[in-house]
């Protein structure tokens, strides 16, 4: 249903992305641009059957799309959003050892809040030792009106109010996709996506900032490991070319050029192999099913065939892929393949590299 993804950028002095293809600096590789739907969520909002229909093909098509933000019913969210980027440089410019009192291993057993150092990950195709090559995030709960005060460095403290802000404007993009979905549907009110999804119950939605170290033109590789992501719907925010998806029944890689006023929703990425990349930050919304949601097929629009016979929790899922992500891939074969990606990527295709 969705592309894979993988959250690549391109080099350093940017080369051609024009006629719809991207050249690589020393005209080493030429990349299509991908060719998505622009959803307006303006639209939605007012009701507009004719943009639901296009949401629904969107996500049955490609399962990426973009998601046009301007909008009176969440005014301001591109100025939140600017916020979000530099509460991000300015996180990410703590030194190690402060981040690092913020261990996400050590604070929560589902990573909703915390710093990811280097070295925690399984993950890089093709890539060498370098840690200019790996990626950093600090994750936050996506829920901060519900389960009370978390550790947090007090550089957060001034951006609180923004953030708060934002996320309640995410919250409501959200349900209105949910909602969309579900009436295209045709479920019933018992089985809507929003039942699964409701903002004060809880659930591992988190807030995740990105940091992407530059790498030079002769380390190439991927920052992160062959994986889905961990969550409903993705709301992915970057100023710069990075983003990649692989078509439905295609071999070829496509890049997702950023869009004024837009983010990119995804459910789902991989890695590719590598090129040379420069300094980068972005940020994801991960919208998450609440705990205790058993992971079955609704009733009319999915099946249960060559689906594991054991049902999981949202919560189980989770546990189970965050401890396959702490592994080694070599040792985890078609397990780790099922688990981190559903079978998209082949283990043939991993390394052992840690990221």
């Amino acid at each position: 249903m969705a592309y894979p993804t993988s959250p690549r950028t391109p080099p350093i002095n940017d080369p051609i992305h024009t006629n719809g293809f991207y050249v690589d600096h020393d005209n080493s590789q030429i990349t299509p641009i991908a060719q998505l739907k622009t959803i307006h969520v303006g639209r939605l909002f007012e009701g507009d059957k004719e943009e639901s229909s296009k949401l629904f093909q969107a996500v049955k098509d490609d399962g990426v799309f973009y998601l046009d933000l301007q909008s009176p019913q969440i005014q301001g969210i591109m100025d939140r959003v600017d916020e979000v980027f530099a509460f991000s440089k300015d996180l990410f410019s703590l030194n190690e050892e402060e981040k690092l009192e913020y261990d996400i291993d050590k604070l929560s057993r589902l990573k909703m809040n915390g710093y990811k150092p280097v070295g925690r990950n399984i993950g890089g195709n093709n890539s060498t030792s370098s840690s200019s090559l790996l990626i950093r995030f600090f994750q936050i709960p996506g829920k901060l009106h519900f389960g009370g005060p978390f550790p947090r460095p007090s550089v957060m403290l001034r951006y609180l109010p923004s953030l708060t802000i934002f996320l309640t404007q995410i919250h409501r993009i959200l349900a209105l996709l949910l909602s969309s979905l579900s009436s295209s549907l045709e479920l019933p009110r018992h089985a809507s996506f929003t039942e699964f999804h409701r903002v004060n119950a809880s659930s591992p939605d988190i807030l995740r900032l990105l940091h992407y170290p530059a790498q030079p033109y002769d380390e190439k590789g991927t920052p992160q490991a062959a994986h889905t992501d961990l969550g409903s719907l993705t709301l992915l925010f970057t100023k710069s070319l990075g983003l990649q998806v692989l078509p439905p029944n295609s071999t070829q890689w496509t890049f997702v050029v950023p869009k004024p006023d837009c983010a990119v929703i995804n459910i789902g990425d991989a890695p590719i192999p590598g090129q040379a990349m420069e300094e980068r930050y972005s940020f994801a919304y991960l919208q998450r099913a609440e705990d205790d949601m058993k992971m079955e097929a609704l009733p009319g629009i999915g099946s249960q065939t060559n689906v594991d016979k054991e049902t999981y929790t949202s919560r189980e899922w989770l546990e189970k892929k965050f401890g396959m992500l702490r592994r080694k891939t070599s040792e985890e074969g078609k397990e780790a393949q099922k688990v981190l990606t559903g079978g998209a990527i082949m283990p043939s295709e991993w390394t052992s590299r840690e990221t």
